[in-house]
């Protein structure tokens, strides 16, 4: 049996996991008792909310920037051959890493400080992670 080429889609399932399993680390960690690690004053309150507005800003990217430049699949084209075309891939991990780099942000501004506006952009750079993934771009 051939080995088969691992693709986009395997590399985003990984991408989710290690997003998904951070976040809720960093989640675990804080709610059960673990202080920020920064002491709560007026620095960390701008550095929560400045991480949280670049997550959002990358969110907003990655969604109404980055994903429209995604090509279309042909309904006669395979999901196959439209993940084996170069410029589908590049675009969609374009997307991908964008959208995976604001959940990181945004969930490490919420370890460091413990501000929710930081824990609220890593929910909503996760949710749209999960929500772009291959099969938004495979629909035809």
């Amino acid at each position: 049996m051939a080995p088969t080429q691992a693709g986009p889609q395997l590399l985003y399932r990984f991408l989710r996991i290690g997003v998904s399993l951070l976040a809720a680390v960093f989640l675990v960690l804080r709610f059960s008792g673990f202080a920020p690690l920064m002491p709560a004053d007026d620095g960390s309150q701008l550095i929560a909310y400045v991480m949280a507005g670049i997550a959002v800003v990358l969110v907003l990217a990655g969604v109404f920037v980055l994903k429209p430049r995604v090509p279309a699949r042909r309904p006669s084209q395979s999901s196959a051959e439209y993940w084996s075309t170069p410029a589908t891939a590049k675009q969609a991990l374009s997307v991908w890493f964008v959208l995976e780099g604001a959940a990181t942000l945004a969930a490490v501004g919420f370890l460091m400080t413990g501000h929710s506006v930081a824990g609220a952009a890593m929910v909503l750079a996760i949710a749209a992670f999960w929500i772009v993934g291959p099969e938004t771009f495979e629909r035809a």
